[in-house]
């Protein structure tokens, strides 16, 4: 038994020795080759190329950026290269070469469905495992994480399109546009960010180091951050606000075809390499490319994907994202890749045409996954900005960078920095950035656009001018005011506030108003965010009766709950009162109203569950989340405090949902209701019945479309605003992707009590309000809103009313409007 124990010993250290002598041998003769390989055509670089040396298993793919690098002995000298859609290579190892540059050729390549497979596609059942694993394999399901990222975004423009150009029309512009183009970007910009994110909600990204070519705002960086798409395990993916069907979602199977093009082995896992595309005489939002498939967990190991030529033009997507397993347990992304170009329309396109090529680059290091993260790890921001960014030394961005700067990109910084010293880049940055929110700098005020022109079926057009105080005249301090005038009501308005920020993160604010406007009839006040030229100028036109209002007010608002509810308490007191044939009748007396004082308390609240919060230097913008948005308002009015002469309290609350259905399109309802606990108080202190008007031309979504201004009143009311929106899922061509929506709006409200208010066919509306109908959007080729109607593409809205409210002649139950959306 001995000797064949010391038999058995003798052969294992004989079989290591054995093997680390071969290693010491590849160790010998070993050498490093080092490449990248391109498209032949494009001289783009292929990501995720597989490179074999021939006659073996041993081999490598290519990073998202082409380059590969593998080691061969001395008998080795030739590699096989095969990629997806492009022929296979055998590439002969040039001796004393350091750096070896690998072209590949396309073929003609369509993914066919005239596939008979025995049984099951075998590229379904590898799918079908992904998506089982989804959650287990998906980053943002992990307990947490954390990471460093050096991101890298150009700006540029196509530099064959004008050498093409410059071949058919012998136009020197376009030559000596090419060689620009070949010599400099028209950007660049860099950043590296540190994120940290604990599962479900608390994720925080702070850029460290910025740089802009020609500039320092770093709000352009801010918005790169969120062009990056994280993780391909999403039932959709998102792209600059377009959402694409993912080949990873259940629903996906029967839109699109899968076929398995190659299976790689590496080590003792095998890679599965399945390509997809949308099926033949399919209809909706998809993608193109390939999928790398571990299966080791049946994990994402590479990702490619782009979006479908449109002949319409518009703008071409591709993402590239590569995972490994840092912690040697997770997968993670480790590359992520962002190519966003303008895609040349038909013949008869503009010839102002500009070829845009944008490239976003994103590599992480510094991972660690599921460290414990405290709840105070965590800021209010989502994305926040390190004062210090701007002044990253040259040798410290040496550090963060992953690879150095090319001749292009130095040269692209070193005239840009200088073009933005002359011309002043920053400065008309710093301007052009308040735009975006309704103002316009001027010196140490901004200009309100909402408040220089605004038009409603009351006031008409109402002109005047607001002004506010900026940050250059103090960073904590803010005054304002404005003055308007309506060339329908003949009324003067004008107001003035003053506020004091407390506390910054918490956008915590004091201040007081004083206001002399028209205010809507019972008409709920939500706290709205933000600017929207098409709310505050189209959808707001019609407009109920308005009452003259007088009111000062102090304030206190706030943002907490990691910034998703935004608030505001106040207290006010003023007097209303209005010129048309109403009368109130209080139930102590005979008198006849036309006005009233007030004294009241509110806390309004906005509730946003999982809203992006930047915090830029000037301002803090909020980026919107797919989650419900719940407004909630608590009013009471006080009798003999403060000169009020009514007790009473109100409830208010508006819920805004949107969510897309797979395969079906997007769902959006509102939902709002009112409660007061009494009705012998004045109308405007009640509810009147959103209205569109019914004989308008224009149509306002989300209102009542059919119904008269002023029709119905209640002192509770409650009603449900619907639209599906098919996009272009029933109806597509190359030239035109018109998109059906359905309608549905119902509405209820009752008023206790009618015998204290005295107006011409007053009513309620206790019965139920029903109107449904449909619309018809993008009527007009995209190309012709982009280059002719300056992106306003118009449409056409039909309504139908119904129910116990209907009319009896049939015709003034239909309601035929013009819409507008505001669509590039």
């Amino acid at each position: 038994m001995k000797q064949l124990f010391n038999a058995l010993i003798y052969r294992v250290y004989s079989g290591i020795i054995f093997i680390l002598f071969i290693s010491a041998g590849d160790l010998v003769f070993a050498e490093e080759i080092r490449g990248r390989v391109t498209d032949e055509g494009s001289g783009n670089p292929l990501a995720f190329v597989n490179i074999l040396v021939e006659g073996t298993q041993r081999g490598t793919m290519t990073d998202i950026d082409g380059y590969f690098s593998i080691k061969i002995n001395e008998k080795e000298s030739r590699l096989q290269l095969s990629y997806v859609g492009y022929f296979t290579q055998v590439y002969e190892i040039s001796p004393n070469t350091d750096f070896h540059h690998i072209s590949l050729f396309s073929k003609p390549y369509e993914l066919t469905e005239v596939l008979v497979f025995s049984g099951e596609n075998p590229a379904h059942r590898i799918i079908r495992n992904v998506i089982n694993r989804r959650k287990q394999n998906n980053p943002e399901r992990l307990a947490s994480f954390s990471y460093k990222s050096y991101n890298k975004t150009t700006g540029t423009l196509d530099r064959n399109f004008y050498l093409d150009r410059f071949q058919i029309s012998g136009d020197s512009i376009d030559y000596r546009m090419a060689e620009t183009l070949d010599e400099r970007h028209l950007f660049i910009m860099e950043s590296v960010t540190e994120r940290k994110y604990r599962f479900p909600n608390l994720d925080n990204e702070k850029i460290i180091a910025n740089r802009v070519s020609g500039l320092q705002n770093p709000l352009f960086t801010m918005l790169a951050t969120e062009l990056q798409s994280f993780s391909f395990y999403d039932n959709y993916i998102t792209l600059m606000g377009n959402d694409f069907l993912s080949p990873l979602n259940r629903s996906a199977f029967s839109r699109y075809f899968y076929q398995l093009e190659d299976t790689l082995y590496q080590g003792r896992d095998s890679v599965f390499v399945i390509s997809y595309e949308p099926r033949q005489e399919t209809n909706f939002e998809g993608l193109k490319g390939v999928l790398y498939i571990n299966n080791d967990s049946w994990a994402i190991q590479n990702v490619i994907a782009h979006t479908p030529d449109n002949a319409d033009g518009g703008l071409s997507f591709r993402i590239q994202q590569k995972y490994d397993k840092p912690d040697g347990k997770n997968w993670f992304p480790v590359q992520l890749n962002t190519d966003i170009e303008s895609i040349q329309p038909g013949s008869t396109a503009s010839s102002g045409f500009l070829p845009i090529k944008i490239q976003g680059r994103s590599y992480l290091t510094d991972i660690s996954v599921n460290h414990p993260l405290s709840r105070s790890d965590f800021s209010v921001f989502a994305i926040d900005f390190d004062p210090g960014a701007n002044v990253i030394s040259q040798d410290q961005w040496s550090v963060y960078r992953i690879d150095n700067l090319s001749v292009t990109e130095k040269n692209t910084y070193r005239f840009m920095d200088s073009l933005g010293l002359e011309h002043n880049f920053e400065r008309i940055l710093n301007s052009v950035e308040p735009l975006v929110f309704g103002e316009l700098p001027m010196g140490k005020l901004n200009l309100i656009l909402n408040d220089v022109y605004r038009i409603n079926s009351y006031e008409g057009h109402r002109i005047g001018i607001g002004l506010q105080t900026n940050r250059r005249f103090s960073k904590r301090f803010a005054l304002g005011g404005y003055y308007a005038w309506g060339t329908r009501d003949k009324q003067r308005k004008y107001g003035y506030f003053g506020e004091i920020t407390i506390h910054k993160n918490y956008d915590l604010k004091l201040g007081g108003s004083f206001s002399l406007d028209v205010k809507e009839r019972g008409t709920p006040a939500f706290r709205e965010t933000g600017f929207s030229f098409v709310n505050d100028l189209i959808q707001n036109y019609y407009s109920n009766t308005r009452d003259i209002n007088r009111e000062t007010k102090l304030y206190l608002s706030f943002r907490t709950w990691q910034g998703f509810l935004h608030g505001q308490i106040s207290a006010s007191r003023g007097k209303t009162w209005w010129n048309d044939a109403y009368y109130f009748v209080s139930t102590n007396n005979d008198l006849d109203y036309r006005q009233y004082r007030y004294s009241e308390a509110a806390l309004r609240l906005r509730f946003s569950y999982g809203e992006t919060l930047m915090n830029t230097p000037l301002r803090i913008l909020q980026l919107p989340s797919r989650f419900p948005v719940v407004y909630l308002n608590v009013i009471k009015g006080f009798d003999n405090i403060a000169g009020g002469e009514f007790d009473y309290l109100k409830l208010e609350s508006r819920t805004d949902v949107s969510y897309p259905i797979p395969l079906l399109g997007d769902q959006r309802w509102i939902v709002e209701a009112g409660w007061a606990d009494r009705a012998d108080i004045p109308w405007p202190l009640l509810y009147t019945a959103s209205a569109a008007d019914r004989r308008g031309w224009l149509a306002s979504p989300f209102n009542f479309g059919t119904m008269g201004l002023n029709e119905f009143m209640a002192d509770r009311y409650f009603a449900v605003f619907f639209q599906h929106n098919f996009q272009s899922l029933l109806f597509r061509t190359p030239l035109w992707q018109p998109e059906l929506v359905l309608i549905t709006n119902v509405g209820w409200g009752s008023i206790r009590s009618t015998q204290n208010h005295i107006y011409t066919g007053i009513k309620s509306w206790e019965k139920g309000y029903f109107e449904s109908g449909f619309a018809i959007n993008k009527i007009f080729p995209q190309r012709w809103v982009r280059n002719i109607i300056l992106g306003f593409s118009p449409g056409v809205e039909f309504l139908y009313r119904y129910g116990p409210y209907r009319f009896n002649r049939t015709t003034e139950n239909i309601s035929v409007k013009m819409s507008l959306l505001f669509s590039i």
